[in-house]
């Protein structure tokens, strides 16, 4: 038994030497095969690892220099951003060329400014009606009274009474001086009735109304109070 033992250890040697060769020719011929690959794509004779090393550091150097684009183009803005804001009209008196940008910005102010301005007038208005107007119109109907003298409990009625009172006959190029009153009024509440249920929430739409009347009386959208002070 012993010299068949010894000869089965033979074969089975044979075979892991034989298997090892062939491992490594199979990797010799990969390399070769990769290495001639790296030859015929213009590397010249350069490794794999070389090649990889280099792709490597050029895609650093694209990232650090679209890093310090980006850090550049922020600068600028921020650098745009910090600059006094000119006038729209000092713009078309000196003509520098001004982006869609600065445009864009100076448009947004000056409507900002506008708004800011039509809220402040609201604010006046709103004053005027006091504490002492507000409590009551808590739990007393407001009968729109004006300072003339004339009740006016509706857009109708006011209309009719100042009619009454001459106040078409003061302007007698307009012809229609309802449609202009009704279309003043209109404006007028449609911008200031959401102001008023900010300030004053939980309000009926009654007292709303009232709210509105009495600024609407000393109002310069008026054409009625505007009429009265020429």
């Amino acid at each position: 038994m012993a010299p068949k033992k010894n000869m089965n250890e033979k074969v089975e040697a044979a075979r892991e030497r034989k298997a090892a060769s062939k491992d490594a020719a199979q990797k010799k011929a990969s390399k070769d095969a990769e290495d001639a690959y790296w030859r015929s794509a213009g590397e010249g004779a350069k490794t794999k690892a070389q090649a990889k090393r280099e792709d490597e550091e050029r895609k650093r150097q694209e990232a650090a220099a679209r890093k310090a684009e980006l850090k550049r183009l922020q600068e600028q803005e921020e650098a745009a951003l910090a600059k006094p804001k000119p006038s729209l009209k000092a713009n078309r008196v000196s003509g520098p060329k001004v982006t869609h940008h600065e445009l864009d910005r100076l448009r947004e102010s000056e409507a900002a400014e506008k708004e800011a301005q039509q809220r402040e007038r609201a604010m006046a208005a709103r004053r005027e009606v006091g504490a002492q107007s507000y409590s009551r119109m808590l739990g007393v109907e407001n009968t729109n009274r004006q300072e003339d003298g004339v009740d006016a409990r509706s857009m109708e009625q006011a209309i009719d009474a100042l009619s009454s009172l001459g106040v078409s006959e003061a302007a007698p190029a307009d012809k229609h001086p309802e449609k202009r009153m009704r279309a003043a009024w209109k404006a007028f509440e449609e911008h200031n009735l959401p102001l008023l249920r900010m300030e004053k929430p939980n309000l009926k739409q009654t007292q709303y109304k009232d709210m509105l009347w009495k600024m609407w009386q000393k109002s310069p959208d008026n054409p009625a109070y505007m009429a009265g002070k020429q």
